[in-house]
């Protein structure tokens, strides 16, 4: 046993820095899958992982610890008896989870808070509020790929879903060639993006695995693929914004990517017919409603498709440098580019 006078020298220990002790999350700073890459996981499917970490359902976790801080008290006894599907909806009567609506934000804002993350915004389609038009884009079922639940489950991989698959026009997955399935192979049920018990890879109804290794082969068309690439591309590129998007600003790059594009059908007319009707519709669009957001699917990926241009390079480069790049594509040799005044007015000459 040691003499008590050799221990006296824990007596004059002496600190002589101040020790910070970091702030502690309500939550587990659960660090969200695949930021940044076409497989970002979705809102709704974090929140269910979030769940299964603090071994509650998804309802206990949202009426417990994120209700209170979205809702006023007056509307809190009224959301109890209400199911998890039903307040976050995913319909376009109502606020999709995975979307980008007021609901959407207050519950990211609440989930930061709670987890103190920061890159949580990610998970949904919030960068692109006031930008992109909401209505019509996203499923009001859940959609997965078998395959993909089969391959985490055998490489003992966190079991997740994809913001890629919320969106009504992905229905092929990219990793394995097949088409996203929207009902449980075991009870034909289709699975709301999120509900009261939800467990991410299982049927909410019957509670069996939806994942296999059965391929279900569809041949996607080259429409099919195009939505697909600039939809993962819009959602890779999200985090590496770093300022806020404002419609102005787009609206500007597309009237410098439509006089680009009037330069190119003056030299080649079967262009014009290839796109005319998208051109008209991107008129009406300056002219008519330039203060709404943008239709993704019918006037974007057409429009950036056939500029030959990504949706980084749409977002991310600078005007002039953007219709200069459109220019090159099409080998266009434009005598009037002189500066970016001068091309909006052409616009619409």
């Amino acid at each position: 046993m040691p003499d008590l006078k050799e221990l006296e020298i824990y007596n004059c220990l002496v600190i002589h820095h101040s020790t910070t002790i970091p702030q502690r999350s309500r939550l587990f700073f659960l660090e969200p899958i695949g930021v940044g890459t076409p497989l970002t996981e979705s809102l709704s499917s974090y929140l269910t992982r979030l769940a299964q970490e603090h071994c509650v359902t998804p309802k206990k976790l949202i009426m417990g610890e994120i209700a209170p801080l979205i809702m006023s008290d007056k509307y809190q006894s009224e959301m109890l008896s209400k199911n998890v599907s039903t307040l976050f909806g995913n319909s376009d009567a109502k606020p999709a989870i995975n979307g980008m609506r007021d609901m959407t934000e207050s519950l990211t804002v609440a989930l930061e808070s709670l987890t103190l993350r920061e890159d949580l915004r990610y998970l949904s389609c919030l960068t692109w509020k006031g930008i992109i038009r909401e209505r019509g884009l996203f499923r009001q079922h859940k959609a997965w790929c078998p395959q993909c639940f089969e391959q985490w489950r055998q490489e003992n991989k966190s079991i997740y879903e994809p913001l890629l698959w919320s969106f009504k026009d992905v229905n092929y997955c990219s990793q394995h060639h097949g088409q996203l399935v929207d009902r449980c192979p075991h009870c034909d049920s289709q699975l709301k993006a999120i509900s009261d018990r939800s467990i991410l890879g299982f049927c909410d109804r019957c509670k069996k695995f939806l994942g296999n290794s059965i391929k279900v082969t569809l041949n996607a068309n080259e429409t099919d693929l195009s939505n697909i690439q600039v939809i993962s591309s819009l959602i890779t590129v999200a985090p590496s914004l770093d300022f806020p998007l404002k419609l102005d600003d787009l609206m500007y790059k597309l009237q410098l990517i439509h006089f680009s594009l009037q330069k190119a059908f003056n030299q080649d007319l079967t262009k014009f017919f290839v796109l005319g009707k998208t051109m008209e519709q991107l008129k009406i669009t300056f002219t008519k409603h330039n203060k709404t957001p943008l239709n993704l699917i019918k006037l974007m990926i057409p429009l950036c498709n056939f500029a030959q241009i990504s949706v980084s390079q749409l977002f991310k480069e600078d005007p002039l440098i953007l219709s200069q790049i459109i220019l090159d594509n099409f080998e266009v040799n434009c005598k009037y580019f002189l500066n970016l005044d001068h091309i909006s007015a052409l616009c619409f000459s």
